[in-house]
């Protein structure tokens, strides 16, 4: 991969901007698309301009929607907790986005109910049904009567319901057996609040169990190398993706913290994806000074679970 190196210089000298501290910068054109977005969205918050509900899954072909919500499915079923039974339980999930797929999946596995924490609004549509008949056909336990399928297809609340919060303001104590995110945790502002409000509103001897990628987002997803957005200085990577709208860059370490002062025992982590040692040396001295105090074997970590019992 070409490496396009831009020097920088910030400051003032004789009535000139520069910087004292040169910065290495990779992927211009990636830069200038994320800053170019980011100039748009808060030109339309200054213009009071309201942005459309986000459908960022469902606006997507239909065999594409398949793929992303079939690795759900997958990773549900690959990463099931031992002896977790959910019959006559109560599930939630943080951050579904317009993914129906787990809430079916849970109660196809025997969930009473699944209450869904996010800000966006519900969509339920007939591609949301076509998906979730795949999933099924592909031998997901995937129960379809989380859609009603009455004079128009609607989220049945028998069986799921949205609540428009963040996490932290879901105010539930003692309720699900089992708690559930995926690819979430790392968009999270106050990680220690929302692992507190989680690990509340899990029952005695319920379960959390998150799914979080470390690698890179929007334009620095798969398959960009997974640090090279972490080799961007604080200031530049604020104006390219701000606070709500960004992968917040924490470290593994951040979580371990994060899960003890929310008051979570006995933490379980466990990798699911390493980047490849040789990469991790070479980029390590073009990463920002935060990323490079984090021991090597935590900073490959690219995508782990944190899960607990309570």
């Amino acid at each position: 991969m070409r490496t396009l190196k831009v020097v920088l210089k910030i400051g003032f000298d004789c009535g000139k901007l520069y910087f004292p501290h040169p910065i290495i910068m990779l992927h211009k054109f990636r830069v200038l698309k994320a800053l170019k977005g980011n100039a748009i969205r808060q030109t339309r918050i200054l213009l009071g301009i309201k942005s459309r509900p986000k459908k960022p899954v469902l606006s997507l072909p239909v065999e594409r929607i398949i793929e992303l919500h079939s690795l759900i499915c997958r990773r549900l079923t690959d990463l099931w907790p031992i002896g977790l039974d959910l019959k006559g339980e109560s599930v939630c999930e943080i951050g579904p986005g317009d993914c129906l797929a787990s809430a079916a999946f849970f109660v196809a596995k025997g969930a009473r109910y699944v209450d869904l924490v996010e800000l966006q609004p519900t969509v339920v549509n007939r591609k949301q049904f076509q998906v979730l008949s795949a999933l099924k056909s592909m031998g997901f336990p995937i129960d379809l009567n989380v859609i009603s399928d009455g004079n128009a297809l609607a989220l049945n609340s028998r069986y799921v319901s949205y609540h428009k919060y963040h996490m932290e303001d879901y105010q539930v104590e003692n309720q699900h057996g089992f708690l559930f995110s995926h690819n979430v945790m790392e968009h999270v502002e106050d990680l220690e609040a929302v692992l507190k409000a989680a690990y509340r509103a899990l029952r005695p001897g319920g379960r959390m169990l998150h799914v979080i990628d470390l690698g890179g987002h929007g334009e620095f997803e798969d398959p960009m190398p997974p640090l090279d957005f972490q080799t961007y200085p604080d200031w530049l990577f604020k104006w390219m993706y701000p606070t709500h709208y960004r992968n917040t860059r924490r470290f593994l370490e951040d979580y371990r913290q994060a899960a003890a002062k929310a008051g979570i025992r006995n933490v379980e982590i466990r990798p699911l994806r390493i980047a490849d040692k040789s990469y991790v040396e070479s980029i390590h001295n073009k990463l920002r000074p935060a990323a490079q105090r984090q021991p090597i074997e935590d900073l490959a970590v690219i995508e782990f679970t944190l899960s607990a019992v309570k």
